[in-house]
């Protein structure tokens, strides 16, 4: 594949990923999830399974944790790493991640249209059910790589 190709594949996928979020945040659900999430912090890592790639956004404390992510989003793709977006910074002051490896359990677990987002006291992952098995043991893996500090919430997409 030319990098023409690829560069216009990942502006096609990112014009997608915009769409989603803009069509998220315009339905009743979004409008809330905007109210609740939208006064805080923009959020210091975000994680999206959109247009058959994944996107990993934000910071992180240090490269083990910026390479198991990236893996864990290969892994997810079937070993595509190139539809791997990794905008993720190492950064001291980055929110800490006290388990990478359930990070990247949770990645492949994900499917399309999930939207993981971290703030300082909370998580939340944007999920099709909110009762399903997958759901349930995506909330396990999200409370295992945040900590018990960290509260975590579901929240059904549109």
């Amino acid at each position: 594949m030319t990098k023409r190709i690829r560069i216009l594949i990942a502006s096609i996928a990112c014009l997608a990923i915009l769409a989603v979020g803009v069509a998220w945040r315009l339905t009743a659900g979004g409008e809330a999830q905007v109210r609740t999430v939208g006064a805080q912090a923009a959020p210091s890592l975000e994680i999206r399974w959109h247009g058959g790639g994944i996107v990993l956004q934000g910071t992180v404390l240090d490269a083990a944790t910026q390479h198991t992510l990236a893996e864990g989003a290969a892994a997810r793709l079937g070993g595509e790493s190139d539809q791997v977006t990794d905008w993720l910074d190492i950064t001291p002051t980055a929110l800490p991640v006290a388990d990478p490896t359930a990070l990247a359990k949770l990645i492949l677990l994900g499917q399309e249209g999930w939207h993981l987002q971290r703030r300082p006291t909370e998580g939340w992952l944007a999920v099709q059910s909110l009762t399903d098995e997958r759901s349930a043991q995506a909330k396990a893996l999200l409370q295992a790589a945040f900590g018990p500090g960290v509260a975590i919430r579901l929240v059904q997409l549109p």
